[in-house]
């Protein structure tokens, strides 16, 4: 028996993931993937990378996809706070161009899944966050790419108080709108 449950989302292929958890007086014990698990649940993607990254309050990262060769992600909080949000961009979806948000955190234990398809940002809301990330496929310099985090069509709404600016990359900053990155054909397709 995994311990880990599937909560679909909104969006077609998004899953909240809840880990198993175990805690004692030495501490706790999480556990966040076990590929049977994912397989029973619809997921097949194979993982082939793992990321940390370290990010301090109000920075935002995202909105990020791959293309020609995208990759599935499950995210989880090794700790801190984050607004993880996933965009749904697999052309002829019905959700395409839609979003879904959850707050992700070391404290609720929560994590997202993605599918491929789906382009993923996410702000941090507590004085640093440490983030992970499974990946499914290698990661492609050359497909590296996505779309604004601020695109009115999308409207990803933050939470960040109003005149508030995140903290942002300088490449992400310059990402196309959704628009945009039609227009170069960067949609994905299945």
């Amino acid at each position: 028996m995994s311990g880990l449950t599937f909560t679909p989302l909104k969006l077609e292929g998004l899953q909240k993931v809840t880990p198993f958890y175990a805690t004692d007086l030495r501490g706790y014990f999480l556990k966040i993937y076990e590929k049977g698990a994912f397989r029973g649940a619809g997921m097949d993607g194979e993982i082939w990378e793992s990321f940390v990254t370290f990010s301090k309050r109000n920075v935002l990262r995202g909105l990020h996809i791959q293309r020609p060769n995208p990759q599935a992600k499950l995210v989880t909080v090794l700790y801190g706070e984050i607004f993880d949000v996933g965009v749904d961009l697999r052309q002829g979806s019905p959700t395409y161009g839609q979003w879904e948000g959850l707050v992700l955190s070391h404290e609720n234990r929560q994590g997202l899944y993605l599918p491929e398809g789906f382009a993923h940002g996410f702000l941090v809301r507590s004085d640093f966050a440490l983030v992970s990330y499974l990946c499914s496929g290698a990661y492609d310099p050359k497909g590296d790419g996505g779309v604004r985090w601020d695109d009115a069509d999308i409207g990803v709404d933050w939470g960040l108080p109003a005149g508030m600016r995140p903290i942002v990359s300088q490449r992400d900053g310059n990402l196309p709108t959704l628009a945009d990155y039609e227009r170069q054909g960067r949609t994905w397709k299945e």
